[in-house]
């Protein structure tokens, strides 16, 4: 089982003999070959270069967050992946088409979650009829269509992604963990994710992140809908922790149900897969109630 681990608190973190140390009042080790995640969340915290070196090595991803909790910056595993060039030189090579199918693949299933999302939280499923109006590179914009329908609804009719509001901060946290998670995974398996399918921002280093997070979002948006009517103004502690630990939620992969962690290296192993075969399909999430994974 992979562990998340926040640091919430002025501690000084290390590596010895294949632990992660982590050492304020009291010293608290962890195995670091079970570490997929570490979250740095204080200023004052001292982390070795060492340390970040083994974690690295081992495939972990080192998110570190500013002033305000935000994740700020994020330390990606590129050294685990000794074939990364081979990886990358796939990438380039794929074709417009096969990009677009790819992408209609993703909004369909991101427009599916939302339904499941919606439908999780007792409201009524408007966004499930417009699976099928999705065409190859969705270039009548069905995505925002859909998007335009589900958030007033599942929210509130007044509802928009640009006011100051909790809600919006736990959805700008929680997909921004689960972003960091994703281009770990990219960088474990080879590839550069700044070349997306669909996204394609200059300014931006995660474009292929940004993609394959899209039927993940809906997770994050299932856990917000908690807070709508909550009196706290800024996310607190408990609810940094719950968006950490949505990285080890159910999600259904395939026919199997797997932690949201598993189930995001699946869709970036399943997209190495996509690019040698121009008949394989991606395998994307499909969304569950939120309950923590029992692994055997």
């Amino acid at each position: 089982m992979y562990q998340h681990i926040m640091v919430e608190s002025g501690a000084k973190v290390f590596q010895k003999n294949n632990r992660l140390c982590i050492e304020k009042d009291v010293l608290h080790e962890l195995p670091a070959e079970d570490i997929a995640t570490v979250v740095l969340d204080n200023r004052e915290i001292i982390i070795t270069t060492y340390c970040l070196e083994q974690l690295s090595s081992r495939g972990t991803v080192v998110i570190l967050c500013n002033g305000k909790h935000m994740p700020e910056s994020v330390l990606l595993p590129y050294g685990a992946n000794s074939r990364r060039l081979k990886t990358i030189r796939r990438q380039i090579s794929q074709k417009k088409p096969r990009l677009k199918q790819l992408w209609r693949q993703v909004v369909q299933e991101k427009i599916r979650n939302q339904g499941r999302c919606l439908e999780f939280c007792g409201k009524e499923n408007i966004v499930d009829k417009l699976v099928d109006k999705v065409k190859s590179g969705d270039t009548t914009n069905v995505e925002s269509m859909a998007a335009a329908a589900y958030f007033p609804m599942l929210f509130g009719e007044d509802f928009t992604r640009r006011t100051p509001y909790l809600v919006n901060d736990i959805l700008n946290y929680g997909y921004m963990i689960l972003r960091s998670a994703i281009a770990r995974y990219l960088a474990i398996y080879g590839f550069e994710p700044s070349l997306g399918l669909f996204h394609h921002s200059e300014l931006n280093a995660f474009n292929l992140a940004d993609d394959l997070l899209e039927p993940f979002r809906p997770l994050v948006d299932l856990y917000a809908f908690r807070f709508v009517e909550s009196e706290e103004e800024y996310l607190t502690k408990e609810m940094r922790r719950g968006l950490v630990q949505l990285l080890n939620c159910n999600i259904r992969s395939g026919k199997e149900v797997h932690s949201v962690n598993h189930a995001i290296e699946r869709e970036v192993q399943s997209l190495s897969r996509c690019f040698e075969d121009a008949s394989a399909v991606l395998l994307l999430p499909k969304l569950m109630p939120l309950q923590a994974h029992a692994y055997e």
